[in-house]
C-alpha cells in the first residue's frame, strides 16, 4: 500500500514555501505486512461470558383489542375482554419490546409458562442504532 501526493499537498521533501500553510513535512512509506495465519486460539468467543448476567425483560403478548375508553369504564368486574387472537394461537415474546420468538401457553405447578415454537431473527430495523462513533481528535501541533 503507497500514498501518492494530490494536487492539494506538495511533496514532503518540497520547500516549506511550496507546501501550504501549516502543513508539516510527512513521511510516507509502504505498509509492509505479514501473511494472516489461523492461529487456532478461540479465546474471543468466552466474551459472551460477560454478558451471562445481564437481565433482560421478556414480555409474552396474548393478544390485544382496540375500544372506546367509555366502553372500558363500563365494564366491570367478570367482563371479558375478545382479544384478537384465537384460543390455542402462539403468543408473541418480545426482548426488551423487539419481537424475537413465538410460543405455546403451558401450565408449569400453578404458574403459566411459554413453550418456544420458533425464534425469530431480529429485522434491521427493529435493531437498536448503533452510537455514533466520537469525534477524531484534532491533529497534533
Amino acid at each position: 500500500m503507497t500514498q501518492t501526493n494530490t494536487a492539494e499537498t506538495a511533496p514532503a521533501d518540497a520547500p516549506a514555501e511550496a507546501r501550504p500553510e501549516g502543513q508539516d513535512a510527512v513521511e510516507v512509506r509502504e505498509a509492509v505486512l505479514g501473511e494472516a495465519r489461523d492461529s487456532g486460539d478461540r479465546t474471543g468467543t468466552r466474551k459472551i461470558d460477560l454478558l451471562l448476567d445481564t437481565t433482560i425483560e421478556i414480555t409474552a403478548t396474548l393478544g390485544s383489542v382496540r375500544m372506546k375508553i367509555g366502553d372500558l369504564l363500563k365494564m366491570g368486574t367478570g367482563a371479558v375482554m375478545r382479544l384478537d387472537r384465537a384460543a390455542g394461537e402462539p403468543v408473541d415474546l418480545l426482548l426488551n419490546g423487539i419481537p424475537f420468538a413465538t410460543g405455546n401457553l403451558v401450565v408449569v405447578g400453578d404458574r403459566l409458562g411459554v413453550r418456544l415454537r420458533e425464534v425469530q431473527a431480529p429485522e434491521a430495523g427493529d435493531l437498536p442504532a448503533a452510537a455514533p462513533a466520537p469525534p477524531a481528535a484534532p491533529p497534533a501541533p
